[in-house]
């Protein structure tokens, strides 16, 4: 399959070709429907250099990977768009729909590219992350920033509004990371925020049901979590695994911060508690209630 191909060949892959792989990857539904010259054209390259790409991961020439690209898409739209809307009762449904949202984590494994070994770094290396999202966007981004507080990284969600925004990032340079959800594509603030962040040299992270949204489009790195479905709602599976994957994966490649910040929380609660006790205990309930 064209993603395996291309990413066993990534580490050798010269800038030029690696930007086509990246595209490729991200954006194969777009890819499915274009020629060598409308691919060359976007990615600003030859014609030719997008056949030497499609040689170097092992295909004769661009039109045998386009074939399997198309291949690959439609049958992924296929099985996406294919439960059982009609099934006998509520159990039957269930499954259904549950199992389109397995397909749905399959998806988002299957477009997994080297973007994702940035994101560790990413995050490791800022000294703030701020995290927003618009429409239902904004609770993946408090649950990302609840999620991230957790394992020690300092992380403020951000209400999707111009005033909040420029609040929170009037002061944001290199050394900060801002994380975008993108999940219907109804996104412009997050994506004005984004470009806003790269142009003070701030790092930028999209986590997106597609692709193509304004907010995908503008962060530096994106990672692409289908969502599709047979009716109007959207599907959120992939986006709300990747917040546990991601938290998971940083605690376990940093398992020492993870435990000194737990015994830093345990030390803080405890001290909590005991002032509550003392508070508790030198209280007066009755008198307090009676004076309102």
């Amino acid at each position: 399959m064209f993603r395996e191909k291309i990413q066993a060949e990534y580490k050798e892959l010269t800038p030029s070709f690696r930007k086509i792989a990246d595209f490729i990857l991200q954006r194969q539904l777009d890819v499915a429907f274009m020629t060598a010259t409308e691919l060359a054209h976007l990615m600003e390259v030859d014609a030719a250099t997008v056949v030497r790409f499609s040689q170097t991961i092992g295909y004769s020439g661009f039109r045998e990977l386009i074939k399997e690209v198309q291949s690959v898409v439609k049958e992924e739209l296929k099985t996406s768009y294919s439960p059982d809307l009609d099934a006998p009762d509520d159990v039957g449904l269930f499954r259904s729909l549950l199992e389109n949202e397995r397909h749905n984590l399959s998806l988002t494994q299957a477009q997994l590219t080297e973007q994702v070994n940035q994101l560790l770094p990413m995050l490791l290396e800022s000294e703030r992350v701020w995290v927003m999202g618009q429409g239902v966007g904004a609770y993946f981004a408090d649950l990302c920033a609840h999620s991230l507080r957790e394992i020690g990284i300092h992380t403020v969600s951000i209400p999707p509004d111009p005033l909040s925004v420029a609040s929170n990032l009037k002061a944001i340079g290199a050394n900060d990371l801002v994380i975008g959800f993108s999940v219907t594509g109804m996104d412009l603030t997050v994506a004005d925020a984004l470009n806003f962040a790269r142009q003070e040299e701030a790092r930028t992270l999209v986590f997106s049901a597609s692709p193509v949204t304004a907010a995908a489009l503008a962060a530096e790195v994106t990672v692409i979590c289908p969502g599709p479905t047979q009716t109007h709602i959207p599907s959120f599976t992939g986006l709300a695994a990747m917040i546990v994957a991601l938290t998971s994966a940083f605690a376990i490649h940093y398992s020492e911060k993870m435990k000194t910040m737990q015994e830093g929380m345990q030390q803080s609660y405890t001290k909590l508690l005991e002032l509550q006790a003392l508070s508790s205990s030198e209280i007066d309930v009755e008198e307090l209630w009676r004076q309102f």
